[in-house]
């Protein structure tokens, strides 16, 4: 006898009903009152029915802009290696347990933490013998510190 397991796929749909509060696209069933109708449906999840109010992100220089949204070979690498520019300004890094079990199935990528999470600071000064780097880059050698960031990348 073969046990054969069936997995369904059950697709709510997209969120398609907007806040009229703070604009964010919402799903019928995270409304407030579920008994009341579509057309006049009001949320707390996301602005608590407009009593939260977050300012708009303001758009980016016009020079990052375009770093992450044309399709020219500079643009491309500054995607490919956004990563490790962000690293090289980092002071500090999260720490914690990860839980990767939440990552089994076939579903968007969850960064999960268990426990406690924490921030991780070095020394400000490398170790004898070693070269500078992430927020070491900034307080070392301040005469040649774009110099040595470039290095550092490298």
């Amino acid at each position: 006898m073969c046990n054969i397991l069936f997995t369904v796929y059950f697709d709510v749909g997209d969120p398609d009903i907007k806040c009229e509060y703070c604009l964010a696209f919402m799903w019928a069933n995270e409304r407030a009152r579920k008994d009341g109708s579509l057309k006049n449906a009001k949320f707390s999840l996301c602005c608590m029915k407009g009593k939260v109010q977050i300012p708009t992100l303001k758009n980016p220089p016009r020079f990052l802009e375009d770093l992450l949204s044309r399709k020219d070979s500079r643009s491309r690498y500054f995607v490919e290696n956004i990563r490790a520019f962000n690293m090289m300004f980092a002071f500090t890094s999260m720490r914690g347990r990860v839980d990767n079990t939440v990552n089994k199935g076939r579903g968007p990528y969850c960064f999960r933490l268990g426990g406690q999470n924490y921030h991780r600071i070095g020394s400000l000064l490398p170790t004898e013998g070693n070269t500078a780097k992430f927020q070491q880059l900034y307080i070392v050698d301040t005469e040649n510190e774009i110099e040595n960031r470039k290095r550092a990348f490298r």
